[in-house]
């Protein structure tokens, strides 16, 4: 018995009262986690199989019998789905935050989307699927297991009538072809793989995937066609947002009721545009248009997307009221980390260096204090970025930051072979601008990766040359290095800045997150220049900012003089220095990684050490960061290096 429930009474509608009042606050609405679209069904007992239903995403709210239902962007739309809250209601004295989807079933028995709106509007039957819980009584359980969030949902739903208005939403483990081909067969949107061990994340990402039987999306409503007759509408003019901008993607005139299309002109009427919001209009469809406020919201599926981006055999299904105009973008179904990679699983991390021909001796060694990062793990992130990697650490000259002895305490520099070094890393002659030669030393498989690991080797770092082309970089690069006193914010908008500068000048550069503090602006050029003409360019153009902008920047690399400002760091543009290789990891604490970003997501980043080895590995399965980086065509000319000097 509670202590509300043991307290004396002097009047009974009093004890009621009491005992009714709810004994933790109502909780608050999160960011939903959201899936990212693939084709690929993943494998493994790791991964959990649910029904995509074709619904609307919901989170429900409730302490004792207060329950509010809100959609995706945070909207209250109790009022709306009244009809699922007695059993809500009634679930628990406490308090909880479930994530779910609300649905109407047809009498095929599948999730029915078209019969879901007129269900809400005429207040039919609907049903709550819960799949997952964020807290319980005031207890965050979204860093938990998903299993194990599972398993305590299941636990608070308790068993249900088929009839009811509350479901949980069960999981298979592994399987997923098997349960997508029943799935389809049935005439079921698709599926949801889960990660078993993931956290809840407000965002999109690879721990949640989801596999279409067929294709379907959001699109935004920029126009329309009119009936032949003169009178109402003949189909839909749809597009999505691309960097800001709405692209035209077809149209579509079938799946509609006479009905829908008599409600639908009409919410179009209320919004005349003059001209149309599309960056573009092929002529034919625009010469008989009829423009309105990208305002609205279609559902349509479509057998492919052509060459030329618009939709194939396009068929409505019903409007949306629960996502903004302006979050529709095109879907594009990504390849997904697979168990080997997003896992980073430590036995397929031994596999995989025994398939590459290296010898991993203690594979379970924790190289990174106060994590599970293990040899065998870095060989599974290395295998999952290496695609990528391997394009910028490919037969340039390394260093390598190895680590001795598993705390990150007593790490050192190495350039040159030592003895028992894996054949993988290569050792040989590079005669240098000076006419002295040296020793180097270089990689070019993911068996070189590999073999990095099992030397300790927490970091990559890289000439901006080949080894073949030793005395012309391919490459510039300002590494912004902050004073400590100064924030993520000042570094991002300092990078943002030289970006705006170098764009004056005619070159065009990519963002990297360091892992560390910092933010290099990469710069590749046709290998023209020699290293003194490129490191004369950087050092003027590093003087230039802290000549114009002394409040911020510095082109002298000692501390004192950086005080609250941020050294330039022009000196990684010498023969012989090195600059960390992108997807390296860093011998920091939490095993950070350097990872490319676009500009776009920069100012949306948080910090330079953003990405782990984990987080990185799932990034590398996500299209390039740094597209035309290898394709752009730029030189160093005298313009340039007059405008700086």
């Amino acid at each position: 018995m509670s202590a509300v429930e043991a307290a004396p009474s002097k009047k009974r509608t009093r004890r009621r009262d009491s005992e009714s009042t709810p004994k933790y606050p109502l909780p608050q609405f999160r960011p939903f986690q959201l899936c990212t679209l693939t084709d690929d069904i993943p494998v493994g007992a790791d991964w959990l199989f649910e029904m995509k239903f074709d619904g609307y995403r919901a989170q429900v709210a409730m302490s004792g019998a207060d329950v509010v239902v809100y959609t995706r962007n945070g909207h209250d739309w109790t009022r709306q789905f009244k009809v699922i809250l007695p059993p809500l209601q009634a679930l628990t004295r406490g308090s909880a935050l479930i994530d779910g989807e609300i649905v109407a079933i047809d009498s095929q028995g599948r999730t029915n989307f078209s019969m879901l709106k007129t269900g809400i509007a005429a207040g039919m039957p609907l049903k709550f699927y819960a799949f997952d819980l964020l807290e319980l009584n005031g207890e965050d359980l979204s860093t938990l297991p998903l299993v194990e969030r599972k398993e305590r949902l299941a636990e608070l739903l308790g068993e249900r009538d088929p009839d009811d208005s509350l479901q949980f939403s069960s999981h298979i483990a592994d399987n997923g072809k098997k349960i997508f081909d029943t799935m389809c067969a049935g005439g079921h949107e698709g599926i949801i793989a889960k990660r078993a061990d993931s956290r809840y994340v407000g965002d999109r990402t690879a721990s949640w995937l989801k596999i279409k039987c067929t294709k379907r999306q959001e699109f935004v409503i920029g126009g329309y066609r009119p009936s032949d007759a003169g009178r109402g509408m003949a189909s839909l003019i749809l597009g999505t947002y691309e960097n800001g901008k709405l692209i035209y993607r077809g149209r579509v005139g079938t799946g509609f009721t006479e009905a829908m299309r008599k409600s639908i002109l009409a919410q179009l009427e209320k919004r005349p545009l003059d001209k149309p919001s599309f960056v573009s209009v092929p002529r034919d469809i625009a010469r008989r248009a009829r423009w309105v406020k990208p305002e609205l919201v279609a559902e349509v599926t479509y057998s492919e997307v052509t060459p030329d981006g618009s939709l194939r055999h396009p068929s409505f299904e019903g409007m949306r009221e629960d996502k903004r105009a302006d979050q529709v973008v095109m879907e594009m179904p990504k390849t997904v980390v697979t168990t080997a990679t997003a896992n980073l699983d430590p036995a397929m991390g031994k596999e995989i260096a025994r398939a590459v021909g290296v010898t991993l001796t203690h594979p379970n060694k924790l190289l990174y204090p106060g994590t599970e990062v293990t040899k065998a793990t870095l060989a599974a992130y290395y295998a999952a970025v290496a695609e990528k990697m391997l394009a910028q650490i490919h037969d340039r000259p390394l260093s390598l930051v190895r680590d001795t002895d598993g705390d990150l305490q007593q790490t050192f520099f190495q350039k040159h072979k030592l003895p028992g070094m894996p054949k993988a890393v290569h050792d040989g002659k590079l005669e240098k601008m000076s006419g002295k030669e040296s020793r180097i030393l270089w990689v070019d498989d993911l068996a070189g990766l590999i073999a990095g690991v099992q030397m300790n080797v927490l970091e990559f770092h890289v000439w901006g040359s080949l080894r073949q082309q030793p005395d012309l970089p391919h490459r510039m690069i300002f590494d912004i290095d902050p004073d400590e006193g100064l924030g993520f914010g000042d570094v991002k908008q300092a990078a943002l800045d030289i970006r705006g500068v170098l764009e004056a000048l005619g070159l065009q550069s990519w963002p990297l997150l360091s892992g560390g503090k910092g933010v290099h602006v990469v710069v590749p050029l046709v290998p023209e220049a020699d290293w003194e003409e490129v490191k004369s360019f950087c050092q003027d153009f590093a003087e230039l900012l802290a000549r114009t902008d002394p409040s911020r920047f510095v082109a002298n690399m000692s501390k004192a003089k950086r005080k609250g400002r941020m050294f330039l760091d022009y000196l990684r543009n010498g023969q012989g220095s090195t600059a960390i290789c992108p997807w390296s990891t860093r011998a920091r604490a939490g095993a950070s990684c350097a990872v490319p970003v676009t500009w776009e997501e920069l100012p949306k980043l948080t910090r330079a050490n953003a990405f782990d080895v984990f987080a990185a590995a799932a990034r590398a399965q996500e299209p390039d960061a740094w597209p035309g980086y290898f394709e752009v065509e730029q030189t160093l000319t005298d313009r340039m290096r007059k405008a700086v000097q």
